[in-house]
């Protein structure tokens, strides 16, 4: 099948968003599809978004494959007469993000109207397409809530070859690999750090998004004496080292707030066999993370954090556990690049 790939990137910047239509595009060449990626430049701040979108519906990609895949928003506004939407999430700061302080625009008239606008040009893109997938319960939730529709959840896999991740024991430390913003609340982790009991540690690694929250952890870390339990790796970190830490961590902390997806860390650590340690309100995270079975869920405190981080390390018998039924939850969830592309080229489930 002659297939298009068709997502949205801000230029210079490599995360999910883009690793999601590159990993699809590469197992679909795999087992023989004919496949062409178009990663197009969006805005990232609400105003000149609407612009931007009149551009997306203009491009001509109608009639130039037999099957269109669009992923992350707005990409689902392309045109094509056989079009699939791999929903990811919304345009955040408008939708389930409005009642928190990361929403974009004033919650005034002006803000209401932009965001009704929004929501139209959504339904009409999910409506014209042949099938409508999210990455996770919660966005389908969303999905419902938004736009009136009931799309299908397809959880996405890691691509590439996964044989890189292993197990090498059960180490001393809880490791955080995930780019480092207020949003995923590395902050927090290193807030418990100081309430811990025993003698766990924990090693954070990713890039922040700004120099000013990387300094805050550090000052934070120096402040309160943590330099001997709490290692900082702000910066970009190589993926081989990034495995390596996986095989040897005692488990992995993902303490997003109200995430769109269970996140590719949480794989990488069913991969390592690795338990994960999320928060109650963390969302997607607990569609994989079961509370005692894939790991832990502990309230969004720092107190509550630290006991979960001690009881990891006291009960390394019970972590290892969790580790093997984190490895097999991927199976539970038909986690799996077979299913996917079936299910986005319109095969039969």
């Amino acid at each position: 099948m002659r297939v298009i790939i068709a997502s949205t990137t801000v230029p210079h910047i490599d995360g999910g968003g883009r690793l999601i239509a590159r990993w699809t595009a590469e197992a679909m060449r795999a087992v023989g599809h004919e496949v062409e990626e178009f990663y197009l430049p969006f805005p990232t701040e609400p105003r000149p978004t609407l612009a931007a979108m009149v551009g997306l519906r203009a491009t001509p990609f109608a009639g130039c494959a037999d099957r269109l895949v669009a992923i992350r928003w707005p990409a689902h506004v392309v045109r094509h007469e056989n079009k699939a939407t791999w929903f990811i999430h919304h345009f955040r700061q408008l939708f389930d993000l409005w009642d928190t302080p990361y929403r974009g625009v004033p919650a005034n008239a002006e803000g209401v109207a932009y965001r009704e606008a929004l929501r139209r040009i959504d339904n009409q893109g999910l409506r014209e397409s042949r099938d409508v997938f999210t990455n996770s319960l919660i966005v389908r939730d969303r999905v419902r809530e938004f736009n009136g529709l009931d799309p299908e959840p397809l959880f996405p896999p890691i691509g590439g070859d996964t044989s890189r991740f292993h197990t090498d024991g059960y180490g001393d430390f809880v490791f955080y690999p995930s780019r480092v913003t207020p949003i995923k609340r590395q902050f927090l982790a290193v807030q418990a750090m100081r309430f811990t009991t025993s003698a766990v540690r924990l090693v954070i690694a990713g890039k922040p998004d700004s120099d000013q929250f990387g300094k805050m952890i550090s000052d934070y870390v120096h402040e309160h004496n943590l330099g001997d339990r709490v290692e900082l790796k702000l910066g970009w970190l190589p993926e081989q080292e990034k495995v390596d830490l996986l095989a040897r961590c005692l488990a992995l902390a993902y303490l997003p707030l109200d995430e769109d997806s269970y996140g590719y860390p949480s794989l990488e650590a069913s991969h390592s066999a690795k338990a994960i340690v999320t928060l109650r309100d963390s969302g997607g995270a607990l569609e994989f993370v079961r509370h005692e079975k894939e790991g832990l869920i502990a309230e969004p405190n720092a107190r509550d954090l630290a006991r979960a981080f001690d009881r990891l390390y006291e009960d390394k018998q019970a972590t290892e556990r969790m580790g093997a039924q984190s490895f097999m939850r991927r199976d539970e969830l038909k986690i799996a690049w077979p299913h996917v592309i079936r299910r986005l080229l319109g095969e039969d489930a």
